[in-house]
């Protein structure tokens, strides 16, 4: 039994993203002598994306603020082998081995649907190491039109990514190395009216991206003779391609140090970005810049009392076409929480901010139909807030929060044009270009309902703001949002549904409310061979993300997996 623990403990897996990070986790389940594949999600806040003009994969879903947000990252390896072996006595003499079965370290999947809709995905990863594990996966998802009323009857788009892991553990380290290659391929679509220049097809690009990272995570524990550690630290180097000879080098480089102090605990963070990027339009053109991020946070617990307290500061001097200029944020970090009844009320409050620099790879990311006329500018907000959660009735948890947001330089995305084509470049372009609001005050009362189960889980929120300041496009006044999940034996059904109301863009022009709902059933037909069914929109509703660029309506995705 003190080998199984010590192999159990040498497989922990600790996940770290570094800045930039877009990637989900893909792990496998051991359950007695079967090992069964499973995604695991973090769930979060719906939030409308351009990007879901194309494909609704991003449905809504309920925020489970209950319980501690997960770090995630890529993750190829299967889950550590977890055995509970009580063998009976073995009588004397009648001695004898016993061969367990060869787990599963490969996947393939299949599938399709309406709208043309392909989707593969492979994965292929090492047997279990006590030091070494590698893995590659590859994805391709695709569609071709679906949407109506626009002057262009196809508009097809394609995502591809092949993603290599490579780890190592020793002692007291976790070495991690990563290699990504994305190809996507993304149409330009939306004018309501073309009076000129009527397309048969959709313009498009192909955007690509490169990139290579390391991770250095310490696993060890620290000891009272220890003062102060190195806990992480990693370097990543992007390059992404957007087409219409726009592209950025972009490289970060991130680390976290811990100091101790009786009963408290002193984290810094230190981090380092630098990006060459290049633009079409001439007002852009080549840019540079360098972002510095520092944040002291101190974390201790006193009584009844678990405190935070720190700064985040982050600042970036840029020099677009041979301008210099400085710009930063300092914001403090104020985190209080009582807990007054064990379980049943807990009240906190306190004061944080959040910077990003804005980077060509997060604005494509968000929304790829960009004319590519944009600066690279540093977002930041700042957040007091105060609320109580806890539970009620056996596992009924609660949460009530109250907020005010300050957003300064935030991101909105707007029409190059409302009725017609927009030259970009060598293209005529139904696209979009990126501007910043620089003050948005956001008000926003929240409540959530959440019943967790062995079997069943159920979640329910409901969230009212009102801003003021600048134009935010993209504003949702009113949201309720809903999520069960249910898994019996081999079956599992999940559903979403969200409700979005007071949206409006600038200028007093209202989009549309909307109510999506999403469902995905799954089901293991042995070990090896299951399905799965995936629903999107399943309303058929027709809303706009931004103006001219409709949502796919009913969407359905069946899939074949295999794993060996």
């Amino acid at each position: 039994m003190m080998a199984l623990k010590d192999m159990r403990t040498k497989y922990i897996l600790i996940l770290l993203v570094l800045f930039g990070g877009q990637l989900t986790l893909s792990a496998q389940e051991e359950t007695g002598d079967q090992v069964k594949s499973v995604e695991i999600r973090v769930v979060e806040d719906y939030k409308a994306q351009v990007r879901s003009a194309h494909k609704i994969s991003e449905q809504p879903s309920f925020e489970d603020t209950t319980s501690a947000k997960l770090s995630v990252n890529v993750r190829i390896q299967p889950k550590a082998m977890i055995l509970d072996f009580t063998p009976e006595p073995i009588p004397s003499i009648r001695l004898g081995r016993v061969k367990l079965p060869k787990l599963p370290t490969q996947k393939a999947s299949v599938g399709g649907g309406n709208y043309s809709g392909t989707y593969a995905s492979f994965v292929l990863s090492s047997p279990r190491s006590k030091k070494n594990v590698w893995g590659v996966r590859a994805l391709h998802e695709g569609a071709l039109s679906g949407v109506k009323e626009v002057d262009y009857a196809r508009q097809p788009s394609y995502n591809n990514e092949v993603l290599a892991d490579f780890q190592r553990a020793t002692k007291n380290w976790n070495l991690k190395t990563q290699s990504l290659l994305k190809a996507d391929y993304v149409s330009f679509y939306g004018a309501n009216v073309v009076s000129t220049n009527p397309l048969d097809s959709v313009p498009g690009v192909w955007q690509q991206q490169y990139g290579l990272s390391q991770q250095w995570l310490r696993t060890s524990n620290p000891t009272s003779k220890i003062s102060a550690m190195y806990r992480s630290g990693g370097a990543v180097y992007n390059f992404t391609h957007a087409g219409l000879n726009t592209f950025e080098h972009l490289a970060k480089t991130a680390h976290q140090f811990e100091l101790y102090a009786d009963d408290k605990t002193v984290f810094l963070d230190l981090g380092y970005q630098f990006s060459d990027y290049n633009g079409w339009a001439q007002d852009t053109g080549a840019s540079q810049y360098h972002n510095f991020t520092i944040a002291p946070v101190t974390r201790g617990k006193n009584g009844i009392l678990t405190y935070e307290f720190g700064l985040n500061f982050s600042g970036t001097q840029r020099n677009v076409t041979g301008t210099n200029s400085f710009e930063f944020y300092v914001f403090p970090r104020i985190n209080l929480q009582a807990e007054l009844l064990r379980r049943t009320l807990a009240i906190y409050g306190g004061w944080d901010g959040l910077t990003e620099q804005n980077t060509l790879q997060g604005l494509v990311s968000r929304s790829p139909f960009l004319s590519m006329n944009q600066e690279l500018r540093l977002s930041g907000q700042n957040k007091g807030y105060v609320g109580m959660q806890g539970a009620l009735i056996g596992k009924l948890q609660y949460r009530v929060e109250g907020a005010m947001t300050f957003l300064n330089d935030a991101v909105v995305f707007t029409r190059d044009s409302i009725q017609e084509l927009v030259s970009v470049g060598d293209a005529q372009l139904a696209a979009l270009q990126v501007g910043y609001a620089n003050n948005v005050v956001q008000t926003s009362v929240r409540g959530e309902l959440s019943i967790p189960l062995k079997s069943f889980t159920a979640s329910t929120y409901a969230q009212l703001n009102s801003f003021s300041g600048d134009d935010y496009i993209g504003k949702e006044g009113r949201i309720l949002g809903a999520m069960i999940s249910y898994r019996i034996n081999e079956l599992s059904i999940t559903s979403n549904l969200k409700y979005a109301g007071g949206r409006y863009m600038e200028s007093g022009y209202s989009l549309e409310d909307y109510t999506d709902w999403s469902a995905s059933i799954h089901y293991e037909i042995n070990p090896n061979l299951s399905v799965s069914l995936r629903g999107f929109n399943l309303l058929n509703q027709r809303y706009q993300m931004w103006e001219g660029y409709y949502v796919r309506g009913a969407r359905g995705l069946f899939i074949l997996n295999y794993q060996f």
